[in-house]
């Protein structure tokens, strides 16, 4: 009979809520799934201190209880879990002020462990994952997707590539040696203007610098500028996120892409 391990998964999600650092990085990989971090990018480690540190500040009363579950296609060794995470959300969570209601999340995840620690994969599809996030005000509700947001939210660049893409790594893309325009030359969507149309957040395309409203907002002119000429990357301009996404390759790349990409081609990045 095979051991259970959810005990030590138990252990783990306890030293989470806690903010035992020490607990989580002896428990942890440095490495993702499938993926080694790049010189520049934070370890898995470094990610669930840093991620969890700004959940429990926006929900002092967090707990985290382990259930197994049956996974799917799952590796010898391999440990499903359902986290039951539960508390009130009292804090501000990037950007996203207090509601005082009580949060409640339960996504599955996959634990695999080596040598070197445990591997941690969500096993969240992007609309649950965007709910849980719409739970805590970080996302707009769905019907109000369109609108300019009421406070600056900006959810780490890491949790929105893993939403969105399923990955913690980078997805391959055979566009990036294609930027040429790293900062806007305008705050507005031009098109929008002419026609009385707004927006909640705008995107610049990095081959040519059209700046168009985003996916979200009604008229979508950044996504029908690539539509159009097939110029694939934007990024986004709104708070200086700077995250930037392939509409060819749906691959989303943090910030230190871009960084790295306007510093390689001698335009260095104004910051704020």
């Amino acid at each position: 009979m095979a051991t259970d391990r959810t005990p030590e998964i138990q252990t783990f999600a306890d030293a989470l809520v806690a903010g035992d650092e020490a607990g989580i990085r002896a428990f942890l990989s440095d490495d993702y799934f499938g993926h080694s971090p790049a010189p520049d990018e934070p370890s898995q480690a470094d990610r669930w201190v840093g991620l969890l540190g700004d959940v429990r500040a926006a929900l002092p009363d967090l707990r985290i209880e382990i259930e197994p579950v049956e996974l799917e296609a799952a590796a010898p060794g391999d440990v499903g879990v359902r986290a039951v995470i539960t508390g009130t959300h009292t804090g501000d969570l990037w950007g996203a002020p207090a509601t005082g209601a009580p949060f409640r999340g339960e996504p599955v995840l996959r634990f695999r462990p080596t040598e070197t620690g445990w591997l941690v994969q969500g096993e969240v599809p992007p609309p649950a994952a965007i709910g849980m996030l719409r739970a805590l005000g970080v996302a707009p509700p769905a019907d109000k997707m369109h609108l300019e947001p009421r406070y600056p939210v900006s959810p780490p660049d890491f949790l929105l590539k893993v939403a969105f893409t399923g990955m913690a790594a980078d997805k391959p893309c055979a566009h990036l040696d294609d930027a040429r325009v790293f900062e806007p030359s305008t705050d507005v969507c031009q098109e929008c203007v002419a026609t009385g149309g707004y927006w909640p957040a705008l995107r610049l395309c990095l081959i040519c610098g059209n700046v168009g409203c985003c996916d979200t907002s009604i008229n979508k002119h950044a996504k029908a500028h690539f539509e159009a000429t097939g110029h694939a990357l934007i990024r986004s301009i709104r708070l200086q996120e700077g995250w930037i996404w392939c509409y060819e390759d749906g691959a989303l790349f943090e910030r230190r892409t871009l960084v790295r990409l306007a510093a390689e081609a001698g335009s260095p990045l104004r910051e704020a």
